[in-house]
Protein backbone atom coordinates (compact mmCIF):
# COMPACT_ATOMS: atom_id res chain seq x y z
CA UNK A 1 0.00 0.00 0.00
CA UNK A 2 0.96 3.64 -0.41
CA UNK A 3 0.37 6.36 2.17
CA UNK A 4 0.08 10.04 1.29
CA UNK A 5 0.84 12.74 3.86
CA UNK A 6 -0.79 16.04 2.86
CA UNK A 7 -0.22 19.54 4.11
CA UNK A 8 -3.37 21.63 3.61
CA UNK A 9 -2.94 25.42 3.91
CA UNK A 10 -5.83 27.78 4.56
CA UNK A 11 -6.80 28.69 1.01
CA UNK A 12 -9.28 31.55 1.37
CA UNK A 13 -8.01 34.65 3.19
CA UNK A 14 -8.22 38.34 2.44
CA UNK A 15 -6.16 41.35 3.49
CA UNK A 16 -6.63 44.54 1.51
CA UNK A 17 -2.95 45.35 0.67
CA UNK A 18 -2.42 41.90 -0.90
CA UNK A 19 -5.95 40.74 -1.75
CA UNK A 20 -6.83 37.05 -1.67
CA UNK A 21 -4.04 34.84 -0.38
CA UNK A 22 -3.18 31.32 0.72
CA UNK A 23 -2.04 31.19 4.35
CA UNK A 24 0.35 28.70 5.97
CA UNK A 25 2.01 27.40 2.86
CA UNK A 26 4.76 26.35 5.27
CA UNK A 27 4.62 22.68 6.28
CA UNK A 28 5.17 21.56 9.89
CA UNK A 29 8.91 20.94 10.08
CA UNK A 30 8.48 17.41 11.43
CA UNK A 31 6.37 16.17 8.51
CA UNK A 32 9.28 15.09 6.31
CA UNK A 33 11.01 13.47 9.28
CA UNK A 34 7.91 11.43 10.10
CA UNK A 35 7.61 10.38 6.46
CA UNK A 36 11.29 9.40 6.33
CA UNK A 37 10.89 7.34 9.51
CA UNK A 38 8.19 5.27 7.81
CA UNK A 39 10.06 5.09 4.49
CA UNK A 40 13.30 3.99 6.13
CA UNK A 41 11.33 1.15 7.70
CA UNK A 42 10.18 -0.09 4.30
CA UNK A 43 6.88 1.75 3.81
CA UNK A 44 5.81 3.62 0.65
CA UNK A 45 5.14 7.20 1.71
CA UNK A 46 4.88 10.49 -0.20
CA UNK A 47 4.53 14.04 1.16
CA UNK A 48 2.43 16.54 -0.80
CA UNK A 49 1.95 20.24 -0.09
CA UNK A 50 -1.46 21.15 -1.53
CA UNK A 51 -0.38 24.78 -1.69
CA UNK A 52 2.38 23.81 -4.12
CA UNK A 53 0.05 21.65 -6.22
CA UNK A 54 -2.50 24.47 -6.44
CA UNK A 55 0.16 27.09 -7.28
CA UNK A 56 1.41 24.93 -10.16
CA UNK A 57 -2.10 24.14 -11.40
CA UNK A 58 -4.98 26.37 -10.31
CA UNK A 59 -7.41 23.66 -11.48
CA UNK A 60 -5.84 20.98 -9.26
CA UNK A 61 -8.31 18.77 -7.37
CA UNK A 62 -7.17 16.84 -4.31
CA UNK A 63 -9.42 13.99 -5.43
CA UNK A 64 -7.00 13.33 -8.29
CA UNK A 65 -4.49 11.99 -5.79
CA UNK A 66 -6.64 8.96 -5.02
CA UNK A 67 -9.22 8.65 -7.82
CA UNK A 68 -7.28 6.30 -10.11
CA UNK A 69 -4.59 5.21 -7.66
CA UNK A 70 -5.75 2.05 -5.90
CA UNK A 71 -2.34 1.61 -4.30
CA UNK A 72 -3.13 4.65 -2.12
CA UNK A 73 -4.98 3.20 0.85
CA UNK A 74 -4.26 5.81 3.54
CA UNK A 75 -4.08 9.60 3.54
CA UNK A 76 -2.82 11.58 6.51
CA UNK A 77 -3.47 15.33 6.70
CA UNK A 78 -1.70 17.89 8.86
CA UNK A 79 -3.85 19.80 11.33
CA UNK A 80 -1.12 21.49 13.28
CA UNK A 81 -2.21 25.15 13.15
CA UNK A 82 -5.81 25.98 13.99
CA UNK A 83 -6.12 28.08 10.82
CA UNK A 84 -6.12 24.81 8.85
CA UNK A 85 -9.23 23.47 10.60
CA UNK A 86 -11.80 24.12 7.87
CA UNK A 87 -9.65 23.40 4.83
CA UNK A 88 -8.21 20.17 6.25
CA UNK A 89 -11.64 18.74 7.02
CA UNK A 90 -13.01 19.78 3.63
CA UNK A 91 -10.03 18.28 1.78
CA UNK A 92 -10.65 15.04 3.69
CA UNK A 93 -14.33 15.20 2.74
CA UNK A 94 -13.42 15.55 -0.93
CA UNK A 95 -11.11 12.52 -0.76
CA UNK A 96 -13.84 10.42 0.85
CA UNK A 97 -16.33 11.46 -1.86
CA UNK A 98 -14.12 9.79 -4.45
CA UNK A 99 -12.65 6.92 -2.43
CA UNK A 100 -14.61 6.01 0.66
CA UNK A 101 -12.30 3.03 1.17
CA UNK A 102 -9.25 5.26 1.80
CA UNK A 103 -8.32 5.49 5.48
CA UNK A 104 -8.12 9.21 6.33
CA UNK A 105 -6.37 10.36 9.48
CA UNK A 106 -5.07 13.60 11.01
CA UNK A 107 -2.03 14.62 13.03
CA UNK A 108 -0.61 17.80 14.55
CA UNK A 109 -1.17 19.94 17.63
CA UNK A 110 -4.72 21.13 16.88
CA UNK A 111 -5.85 17.64 15.88
CA UNK A 112 -4.22 16.21 19.02
CA UNK A 113 -5.94 18.71 21.30
CA UNK A 114 -9.40 18.13 19.78
CA UNK A 115 -8.91 14.45 18.86
CA UNK A 116 -12.06 13.09 20.48
CA UNK A 117 -14.36 15.88 19.26
CA UNK A 118 -13.05 15.48 15.70
CA UNK A 119 -13.69 11.73 15.60
CA UNK A 120 -17.13 12.20 17.15
CA UNK A 121 -18.10 15.01 14.80
CA UNK A 122 -16.66 14.11 11.39
CA UNK A 123 -17.28 10.74 9.81
CA UNK A 124 -14.78 11.57 7.04
CA UNK A 125 -11.95 11.35 9.60
CA UNK A 126 -11.15 7.77 10.55
CA UNK A 127 -8.45 8.46 13.13
CA UNK A 128 -6.22 11.02 14.81
CA UNK A 129 -2.60 10.42 15.76
CA UNK A 130 -2.02 12.31 19.00
CA UNK A 131 1.35 13.88 19.81
CA UNK A 132 4.57 12.81 18.13
CA UNK A 133 3.92 10.83 14.99
CA UNK A 134 6.95 8.70 14.07
CA UNK A 135 6.21 5.35 15.70
CA UNK A 136 2.39 5.73 15.64
CA UNK A 137 2.40 6.33 11.86
CA UNK A 138 4.59 3.31 11.19
CA UNK A 139 2.41 1.14 13.42
CA UNK A 140 -0.77 2.43 11.76
CA UNK A 141 0.48 1.73 8.23
CA UNK A 142 1.50 -1.81 9.16
CA UNK A 143 -1.85 -2.47 10.84
CA UNK A 144 -3.75 -1.25 7.77
CA UNK A 145 -1.49 -3.11 5.35
CA UNK A 146 -1.89 -6.35 7.30
CA UNK A 147 -5.66 -5.85 7.76
CA UNK A 148 -5.11 -6.03 11.51
CA UNK A 149 -7.03 -4.20 14.18
CA UNK A 150 -5.99 -0.75 15.32
CA UNK A 151 -6.08 -1.31 19.07
CA UNK A 152 -2.31 -1.69 19.31
CA UNK A 153 -1.41 1.52 17.47
CA UNK A 154 0.01 3.90 20.11
CA UNK A 155 -1.47 7.39 20.58
CA UNK A 156 -4.35 6.66 18.17
CA UNK A 157 -7.94 7.84 18.55
CA UNK A 158 -10.22 6.05 16.10
CA UNK A 159 -13.74 4.85 15.43
CA UNK A 160 -15.04 1.30 15.66
CA UNK A 161 -18.70 0.47 15.09
CA UNK A 162 -19.64 4.08 15.75
CA UNK A 163 -17.75 4.23 19.04
CA UNK A 164 -14.72 6.43 19.73
CA UNK A 165 -11.71 4.33 20.73
CA UNK A 166 -8.79 6.01 22.51
CA UNK A 167 -5.60 3.94 22.54
CA UNK A 168 -3.02 4.46 25.30
CA UNK A 169 -0.56 7.31 24.89
CA UNK A 170 2.65 5.27 24.77
CA UNK A 171 4.99 7.12 22.41
CA UNK A 172 6.94 10.32 23.07
CA UNK A 173 10.09 10.89 21.02
CA UNK A 174 13.31 10.99 23.05
CA UNK A 175 16.72 12.52 22.39
CA UNK A 176 18.04 9.41 20.65
CA UNK A 177 15.06 9.29 18.29
CA UNK A 178 15.33 12.97 17.41
CA UNK A 179 19.02 12.60 16.69
CA UNK A 180 18.32 9.88 14.13
CA UNK A 181 15.45 11.59 12.32
CA UNK A 182 16.06 12.82 8.78
CA UNK A 183 14.35 16.17 8.16
CA UNK A 184 15.86 16.61 4.69
CA UNK A 185 14.77 13.59 2.64
CA UNK A 186 13.31 15.76 -0.11
CA UNK A 187 12.98 12.75 -2.40
CA UNK A 188 9.75 12.03 -0.48
CA UNK A 189 8.30 15.48 -1.26
CA UNK A 190 6.39 15.93 -4.52
CA UNK A 191 7.60 18.97 -6.49
CA UNK A 192 10.31 19.53 -3.91
CA UNK A 193 12.17 22.09 -6.05
CA UNK A 194 9.10 24.33 -6.22
CA UNK A 195 8.44 23.97 -2.50
CA UNK A 196 12.04 24.79 -1.60
CA UNK A 197 12.33 27.87 -3.78
CA UNK A 198 8.94 29.49 -3.42
CA UNK A 199 7.40 28.51 -0.08
CA UNK A 200 8.97 30.00 3.04
CA UNK A 201 8.66 33.16 5.09
CA UNK A 202 6.24 34.92 5.36
CA UNK A 203 4.13 31.77 4.88
CA UNK A 204 1.56 33.22 2.47
CA UNK A 205 1.02 33.17 -1.28
CA UNK A 206 -0.88 36.02 -2.95
CA UNK A 207 -3.43 34.52 -5.33
CA UNK A 208 -3.27 37.45 -7.72
CA UNK A 209 0.32 36.67 -8.69
CA UNK A 210 2.32 33.69 -9.92
CA UNK A 211 5.31 31.95 -8.38
CA UNK A 212 8.00 34.38 -9.51
CA UNK A 213 6.03 37.54 -8.64
CA UNK A 214 5.24 36.18 -5.19
CA UNK A 215 8.90 35.32 -4.68
CA UNK A 216 10.06 38.81 -5.68
CA UNK A 217 7.33 40.83 -3.98
CA UNK A 218 6.62 39.01 -0.74
CA UNK A 219 9.56 36.82 0.31
CA UNK A 220 13.00 37.58 1.72
CA UNK A 221 14.50 36.62 -1.62
CA UNK A 222 16.29 33.51 -0.38
CA UNK A 223 14.79 30.01 0.01
CA UNK A 224 14.46 29.53 3.77
CA UNK A 225 14.87 26.26 5.69
CA UNK A 226 13.28 25.78 9.15
CA UNK A 227 16.15 24.25 11.13
CA UNK A 228 15.07 21.39 13.43
CA UNK A 229 16.89 22.24 16.68
CA UNK A 230 14.73 20.13 18.99
CA UNK A 231 11.24 19.77 20.42
CA UNK A 232 9.30 21.28 23.25
CA UNK A 233 9.34 24.47 25.30
CA UNK A 234 10.06 25.05 29.01
CA UNK A 235 8.03 28.27 29.18
CA UNK A 236 4.36 29.12 29.54
CA UNK A 237 3.54 32.23 27.54
CA UNK A 238 -0.14 32.83 28.16
CA UNK A 239 -1.20 32.98 24.51
CA UNK A 240 0.81 30.03 23.16
CA UNK A 241 -0.41 26.45 22.69
CA UNK A 242 3.22 25.42 22.20
CA UNK A 243 3.91 26.26 25.84
CA UNK A 244 5.13 23.63 28.27
CA UNK A 245 1.90 22.89 30.18
CA UNK A 246 -0.41 22.55 27.12
CA UNK A 247 2.12 20.29 25.39
CA UNK A 248 2.68 18.14 28.47
CA UNK A 249 -0.93 17.78 29.56
CA UNK A 250 -2.96 17.91 26.36
CA UNK A 251 -0.91 17.45 23.19
CA UNK A 252 2.23 15.29 23.26
CA UNK A 253 3.22 14.53 26.91
CA UNK A 254 6.71 15.96 26.38
CA UNK A 255 8.36 17.32 29.51
CA UNK A 256 10.29 20.52 28.90
CA UNK A 257 12.60 20.54 25.92
CA UNK A 258 15.00 18.17 24.20
CA UNK A 259 17.77 19.17 21.81
CA UNK A 260 18.94 17.33 18.78
CA UNK A 261 22.70 16.86 18.83
CA UNK A 262 24.76 19.64 17.25
CA UNK A 263 26.13 17.06 14.79
CA UNK A 264 22.59 16.18 13.65
CA UNK A 265 21.71 19.87 13.21
CA UNK A 266 24.86 20.52 11.17
CA UNK A 267 23.98 17.57 8.92
CA UNK A 268 20.48 18.98 8.39
CA UNK A 269 21.83 22.44 7.51
CA UNK A 270 24.37 20.98 5.06
CA UNK A 271 21.69 18.85 3.39
CA UNK A 272 19.35 21.83 3.14
CA UNK A 273 22.04 23.89 1.44
CA UNK A 274 22.68 21.06 -1.02
CA UNK A 275 18.95 20.99 -1.80
CA UNK A 276 18.84 24.69 -2.69
CA UNK A 277 18.07 26.49 0.55
CA UNK A 278 20.14 29.63 1.23
CA UNK A 279 18.73 30.98 4.48
CA UNK A 280 18.26 29.16 7.81
CA UNK A 281 15.55 30.03 10.33
CA UNK A 282 14.94 28.95 13.91
CA UNK A 283 12.84 30.09 16.86
CA UNK A 284 14.15 27.64 19.43
CA UNK A 285 15.95 29.36 22.28
CA UNK A 286 14.80 27.44 25.35
CA UNK A 287 17.48 28.69 27.78
CA UNK A 288 17.72 32.47 27.62
CA UNK A 289 20.26 32.68 30.46
CA UNK A 290 22.86 30.51 28.72
CA UNK A 291 23.34 29.62 25.10
CA UNK A 292 26.16 27.09 25.42
CA UNK A 293 24.41 24.68 23.06
CA UNK A 294 24.26 27.28 20.30
CA UNK A 295 27.76 28.60 20.90
CA UNK A 296 29.05 25.05 20.35
CA UNK A 297 26.82 24.72 17.29
CA UNK A 298 28.12 27.95 15.74
CA UNK A 299 31.72 26.87 16.34
CA UNK A 300 31.05 23.46 14.78
CA UNK A 301 29.53 25.08 11.71
CA UNK A 302 32.60 27.25 11.24
CA UNK A 303 34.85 24.22 11.66
CA UNK A 304 32.84 22.42 8.96
CA UNK A 305 33.09 25.54 6.76
CA UNK A 306 29.32 25.79 6.35
CA UNK A 307 28.38 29.20 5.00
CA UNK A 308 24.83 30.43 5.16
CA UNK A 309 22.69 33.22 6.60
CA UNK A 310 20.50 32.63 9.64
CA UNK A 311 17.42 34.30 11.12
CA UNK A 312 17.40 33.42 14.81
CA UNK A 313 14.30 34.25 16.86
CA UNK A 314 15.11 34.44 20.59
CA UNK A 315 12.57 33.78 23.31
CA UNK A 316 14.62 35.71 25.84
CA UNK A 317 17.65 37.96 25.52
CA UNK A 318 20.75 36.30 24.06
CA UNK A 319 24.03 36.35 25.96
CA UNK A 320 26.84 38.58 24.70
CA UNK A 321 28.87 35.46 23.85
CA UNK A 322 25.99 34.12 21.79
CA UNK A 323 25.83 37.36 19.78
CA UNK A 324 29.59 37.37 19.22
CA UNK A 325 29.64 33.76 17.98
CA UNK A 326 26.56 34.35 15.84
CA UNK A 327 28.25 37.33 14.20
CA UNK A 328 31.39 35.32 13.43
CA UNK A 329 29.41 32.45 11.91
CA UNK A 330 26.71 34.30 9.94
CA UNK A 331 28.10 37.63 8.67
CA UNK A 332 25.80 37.81 5.62
CA UNK A 333 23.28 40.58 4.94
CA UNK A 334 20.26 38.37 5.68
CA UNK A 335 21.47 37.14 9.07
CA UNK A 336 19.26 38.60 11.80
CA UNK A 337 18.81 38.25 15.55
CA UNK A 338 15.13 38.69 16.39
CA UNK A 339 14.03 39.73 19.88
CA UNK A 340 10.42 39.64 21.07
CA UNK A 341 9.62 42.19 23.77
CA UNK A 342 5.92 41.69 22.87
CA UNK A 343 4.86 44.78 24.84
CA UNK A 344 6.37 48.03 26.04
CA UNK A 345 4.91 47.55 29.50
CA UNK A 346 7.31 45.63 31.76
CA UNK A 347 4.62 44.33 34.12
CA UNK A 348 2.61 42.96 31.18
CA UNK A 349 5.74 41.35 29.73
CA UNK A 350 6.60 39.58 32.98
CA UNK A 351 3.01 38.41 33.39
CA UNK A 352 2.47 37.02 29.89
CA UNK A 353 5.85 36.10 28.45
CA UNK A 354 7.82 33.08 29.69
CA UNK A 355 11.33 34.60 29.66
CA UNK A 356 10.46 38.16 30.65
CA UNK A 357 12.98 40.99 30.89
CA UNK A 358 13.10 44.70 31.68
CA UNK A 359 13.18 47.52 29.16
CA UNK A 360 16.61 48.46 30.49
CA UNK A 361 17.92 44.96 29.75
CA UNK A 362 16.42 45.19 26.24
CA UNK A 363 18.20 48.49 25.55
CA UNK A 364 21.49 47.16 26.88
CA UNK A 365 21.28 44.10 24.67
CA UNK A 366 20.38 46.11 21.59
CA UNK A 367 23.30 48.44 22.37
CA UNK A 368 25.64 45.45 22.22
CA UNK A 369 24.04 43.95 19.09
CA UNK A 370 24.16 47.30 17.30
CA UNK A 371 27.75 47.94 18.34
CA UNK A 372 28.85 44.64 16.79
CA UNK A 373 27.10 45.51 13.53
CA UNK A 374 24.57 42.67 13.77
CA UNK A 375 21.19 43.23 12.14
CA UNK A 376 18.22 42.98 14.51
CA UNK A 377 14.44 42.84 14.32
CA UNK A 378 11.81 43.21 17.04
CA UNK A 379 8.42 41.54 17.38
CA UNK A 380 5.57 43.02 19.39
CA UNK A 381 1.94 42.15 19.91
CA UNK A 382 -1.10 43.96 21.27
CA UNK A 383 -4.41 42.98 22.79
CA UNK A 384 -2.99 41.09 25.78
CA UNK A 385 -5.31 40.42 28.75
CA UNK A 386 -4.92 43.20 31.27
CA UNK A 387 -3.87 45.65 28.58
CA UNK A 388 -6.02 48.62 27.69
CA UNK A 389 -5.76 51.63 25.43
CA UNK A 390 -3.72 53.54 28.04
CA UNK A 391 -1.23 50.73 28.66
CA UNK A 392 -0.82 50.29 24.89
CA UNK A 393 0.80 53.73 24.83
CA UNK A 394 3.82 52.13 26.55
CA UNK A 395 4.34 49.97 23.47
CA UNK A 396 3.88 52.88 21.08
CA UNK A 397 6.36 55.00 23.05
CA UNK A 398 8.96 52.24 23.32
CA UNK A 399 8.83 51.52 19.59
CA UNK A 400 9.31 55.20 18.82
CA UNK A 401 12.44 55.31 21.00
CA UNK A 402 13.88 52.13 19.50
CA UNK A 403 13.46 53.35 15.91
CA UNK A 404 15.31 56.54 16.68
CA UNK A 405 18.30 54.92 18.39
CA UNK A 406 19.40 51.76 16.59
CA UNK A 407 20.84 51.99 13.10
CA UNK A 408 21.05 48.17 12.69
CA UNK A 409 17.40 47.66 13.68
CA UNK A 410 15.94 46.49 10.37
CA UNK A 411 12.31 46.10 11.32
CA UNK A 412 9.75 46.36 14.10
CA UNK A 413 6.78 44.12 13.43
CA UNK A 414 3.59 44.17 15.48
CA UNK A 415 1.07 41.37 15.02
CA UNK A 416 -2.09 40.51 16.90
CA UNK A 417 -2.31 37.31 18.91
CA UNK A 418 -5.15 34.99 17.93
CA UNK A 419 -6.83 32.50 20.21
CA UNK A 420 -4.93 29.19 20.05
CA UNK A 421 -6.52 25.91 21.17
CA UNK A 422 -4.82 24.65 24.31
CA UNK A 423 -3.08 27.90 25.20
CA UNK A 424 -3.28 28.89 28.88
CA UNK A 425 -5.82 31.64 28.26
CA UNK A 426 -7.89 29.36 26.04
CA UNK A 427 -8.04 26.85 28.88
CA UNK A 428 -8.88 29.47 31.55
CA UNK A 429 -10.37 32.57 29.91
CA UNK A 430 -12.03 33.80 33.11
CA UNK A 431 -8.70 33.82 34.96
CA UNK A 432 -7.22 36.04 32.29
CA UNK A 433 -10.21 38.35 32.01
CA UNK A 434 -11.11 37.61 28.41
CA UNK A 435 -14.22 36.38 26.62
CA UNK A 436 -13.74 33.88 23.81
CA UNK A 437 -16.10 32.39 21.26
CA UNK A 438 -13.61 29.66 20.27
CA UNK A 439 -13.85 26.82 22.75
CA UNK A 440 -14.49 23.59 20.85
CA UNK A 441 -13.15 22.45 17.50
CA UNK A 442 -16.33 23.46 15.67
CA UNK A 443 -15.77 27.07 16.76
CA UNK A 444 -12.38 27.10 15.02
CA UNK A 445 -13.76 25.21 12.02
CA UNK A 446 -16.54 27.77 11.53
CA UNK A 447 -14.27 30.77 12.15
CA UNK A 448 -11.81 29.66 9.48
CA UNK A 449 -14.48 28.88 6.90
CA UNK A 450 -14.83 32.61 6.25
CA UNK A 451 -13.09 33.86 3.09
CA UNK A 452 -13.08 37.60 3.77
CA UNK A 453 -10.69 37.77 6.68
CA UNK A 454 -6.99 37.10 7.04
CA UNK A 455 -4.59 35.92 9.65
CA UNK A 456 -4.25 38.30 12.62
CA UNK A 457 -7.50 40.12 11.81
CA UNK A 458 -9.91 37.80 13.63
CA UNK A 459 -8.93 37.50 17.28
CA UNK A 460 -11.36 34.91 18.62
CA UNK A 461 -11.69 36.83 21.89
CA UNK A 462 -12.31 40.27 23.33
CA UNK A 463 -11.20 42.09 26.47
CA UNK A 464 -13.99 43.84 28.38
CA UNK A 465 -13.01 47.38 29.29
CA UNK A 466 -10.14 47.65 26.82
CA UNK A 467 -11.70 50.78 25.34
CA UNK A 468 -13.47 53.58 27.17
CA UNK A 469 -16.43 53.29 24.82
CA UNK A 470 -18.23 49.95 25.41
CA UNK A 471 -18.17 47.36 22.67
CA UNK A 472 -21.20 46.79 20.48
CA UNK A 473 -23.19 44.22 22.44
CA UNK A 474 -24.71 42.80 19.27
CA UNK A 475 -21.24 41.86 17.98
CA UNK A 476 -18.56 42.45 20.64
CA UNK A 477 -16.05 40.12 18.94
CA UNK A 478 -16.35 41.85 15.58
CA UNK A 479 -16.31 45.31 17.13
CA UNK A 480 -13.21 44.48 19.18
CA UNK A 481 -11.39 43.13 16.12
CA UNK A 482 -12.39 46.19 14.07
CA UNK A 483 -11.16 48.65 16.69
CA UNK A 484 -7.92 46.73 17.21
CA UNK A 485 -7.28 46.75 13.47
CA UNK A 486 -7.73 50.52 13.45
CA UNK A 487 -5.18 50.76 16.27
CA UNK A 488 -2.76 48.64 14.25
CA UNK A 489 -3.21 50.75 11.11
CA UNK A 490 -2.72 53.96 13.08
CA UNK A 491 0.22 52.95 15.24
CA UNK A 492 1.84 49.70 14.08
CA UNK A 493 1.53 49.33 10.30
CA UNK A 494 4.85 48.00 9.01
CA UNK A 495 4.19 46.87 5.42
CA UNK A 496 6.97 47.90 3.07
CA UNK A 497 7.60 47.30 -0.65
CA UNK A 498 10.87 45.60 0.34
CA UNK A 499 9.96 42.44 2.33
CA UNK A 500 13.28 42.64 4.18
CA UNK A 501 12.31 45.96 5.72
CA UNK A 502 9.48 47.38 7.80
CA UNK A 503 8.02 50.83 7.36
CA UNK A 504 7.21 53.42 9.98
CA UNK A 505 3.44 53.49 10.58
CA UNK A 506 2.77 56.56 8.38
CA UNK A 507 4.82 55.05 5.56
CA UNK A 508 3.02 51.74 5.88
CA UNK A 509 -0.37 53.44 5.66
CA UNK A 510 0.65 55.27 2.49
CA UNK A 511 1.94 52.09 0.86
CA UNK A 512 -1.19 50.22 1.96
CA UNK A 513 -3.42 52.85 0.36
CA UNK A 514 -1.62 52.55 -2.96
CA UNK A 515 -1.41 48.75 -2.89
CA UNK A 516 -5.08 48.42 -1.92
CA UNK A 517 -6.21 50.48 -4.92
CA UNK A 518 -4.16 48.32 -7.25
CA UNK A 519 -5.41 45.08 -5.72
CA UNK A 520 -9.03 46.17 -6.14
CA UNK A 521 -8.51 46.07 -9.89
CA UNK A 522 -7.97 42.31 -9.69
CA UNK A 523 -10.99 39.97 -9.53
CA UNK A 524 -11.55 38.03 -6.33
CA UNK A 525 -10.04 34.53 -6.31
CA UNK A 526 -11.63 31.98 -3.99
CA UNK A 527 -10.20 28.94 -5.77
CA UNK A 528 -9.13 25.92 -3.73
CA UNK A 529 -8.17 22.34 -4.58
CA UNK A 530 -11.13 20.53 -3.04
Amino acid sequence: MKTLLLHVPKFNNYYKPIGDFVWLTYMPMGLLAIADYAASNGEDVEVINLGVEWALDREFDVAALVRNNPEVRAVGLTLHWHHQSYDTIEAARRIKEVRDDVFVFLGGDTASFFHKEIIEGFSVIDAVIRGHGEEPLLSLIRALDGNMGLSDVPNLTWRENGLVMENPFLYVADENTLGRLNYTNFSLLRHADTCIRYFGLPFFFAKGFGLERNFKMFTLGSPMFPVPIGRGCPFNCTWCAGSHIPQLQYINRLKGFIYRSQHAVVESVAAALDAGYRLMHSCMDPEPWTQDYFIDLWQMMRKEKIRTDWIFECNGLPSDRFVEEFNKTFPGRDSVIVLSPETGNEAMRIKHKGPGFTNRALFEKLDFIDRLGVTSELFFTYGLPGENRTILEDTISLQRQLRNIYRRLRAIRTLAVEMEPGSPWHLEPDRFGIVTDRKGFMDFYRAHSASDQGAYTSFGYYIPGYFEKPLDQKDPFGDFAYRMQRLKCGNFCFIHPNPRKAARPWQGRMFCAVASRMIRLKPRDRSKPY
